[in-house]
C-alpha cells in the first residue's frame, strides 16, 4: 500500500513539474526581447517535454494561455488574500456572531485596491501579444483568468463571512472582476503597459472610481455630475378621452 501511494505521489509531483515547466516556457518566451511569436513545438522544446505532453495538460492553446495568465495573477492574488485575511480577522461581528455584509465586501474591495495589478496586467499583455492572441480573443483569455481569481476571492470571503448573501457576493465579485478587465483595457491603451509612477496613479484613479460605484452606485460617480432624479409621473388619461 505504501509503495503504491508513493508511486502515485511521485507521478503527481512529476506531472506538476512538467506543467510548471510548460507555463514557465511561455512566460520566458514572452519576456524575450524581439520575439514575435511562438509555437507549441517551441514551448515543448523549451520545457523539455513532448508536444503531446503539452496537450495532455492543456486541451487547447487558449487553455494554456488562460493557465499562464492565472499563474501571473496568482502572485497578486496571494497578496489580496493575505490582506483580506488581515482585514477580516480584525473585523467585529454583529450580535448574532456573523460579520456585517458591508464589512466583508468593503474588505474585499480594499484588499483588491492594495494589490499590484498594473504589473500583473502588463505581464499578461506581453504573453497575449507574443502568442498572437491580442484583441477580442486576448480579452476573453485574460477575463477568464480574472474570473478564476474571483472564484478564489469569493471562497475566502465566504470562509470569513458564511452568512453573507451568496447572490450579493456573486454580483460583487462579477462586477469587480469585469470592472478590472475594463480598467485594464483602458489603462493599457493610455500607457502602453508601462508601469511608472504616473501610470500607477492613473490605475489607482480608475480603480477608485470602480470601487466607488460598487459601494454607492452610479449616481455617486463624480463624472456624471448631478445625480439623476426620477422624472415626474403624470396621471394616465381616463379611458375614452
Amino acid at each position: 500500500m505504501d509503495t503504491t501511494k508513493r508511486s502515485r505521489d511521485g507521478r503527481r509531483v512529476q506531472r506538476e513539474r512538467r506543467r510548471d515547466a510548460i507555463l514557465a516556457s511561455v512566460r520566458a518566451m514572452a519576456d524575450s526581447p524581439g520575439r514575435e511569436g511562438f509555437t507549441v513545438d517551441q514551448v515543448a522544446e523549451h520545457a523539455g517535454v513532448s508536444r503531446r505532453t503539452v496537450f495532455n495538460h492543456f486541451a487547447t492553446v487558449e487553455d494554456l494561455l488562460v493557465a499562464v495568465c492565472e499563474q501571473i495573477l496568482e502572485e497578486t492574488t496571494a497578496q489580496v488574500l493575505l490582506e483580506l485575511d488581515r482585514r477580516l480577522a480584525g473585523a467585529r461581528p454583529v450580535a448574532d456572531g456573523g460579520l456585517p455584509d458591508a464589512v466583508a465586501l468593503d474588505a474585499l474591495c480594499a484588499a483588491t485596491r492594495d494589490a499590484d495589478l498594473p504589473r500583473a496586467m502588463t505581464a499578461i499583455v506581453r504573453v497575449l501579444d507574443v502568442s498572437a492572441h491580442e484583441g477580442e480573443r486576448g480579452e476573453a483569455i485574460s477575463q477568464a483568468a480574472l474570473d478564476h481569481v474571483g472564484g478564489r476571492l469569493a471562497a475566502r470571503v465566504t470562509e470569513h463571512a458564511p452568512d453573507l448573501d451568496p447572490l450579493v457576493l456573486q454580483l460583487t465579485i462579477a462586477l469587480l472582476m469585469n470592472g478590472i478587465g475594463v480598467i485594464a483595457h483602458r489603462w493599457l491603451d493610455e500607457h502602453a503597459g508601462r508601469v511608472t509612477p504616473a501610470s500607477r496613479r492613473s490605475w489607482d484613479d480608475h480603480l477608485a472610481r470602480l470601487l466607488d460605484q460598487l459601494a454607492h452606485g452610479y449616481a455617486r460617480t463624480a463624472s456624471f455630475g448631478t445625480p439623476l432624479t426620477p422624472a415626474p409621473t403624470t396621471s394616465a388619461a381616463p379611458e375614452g378621452r
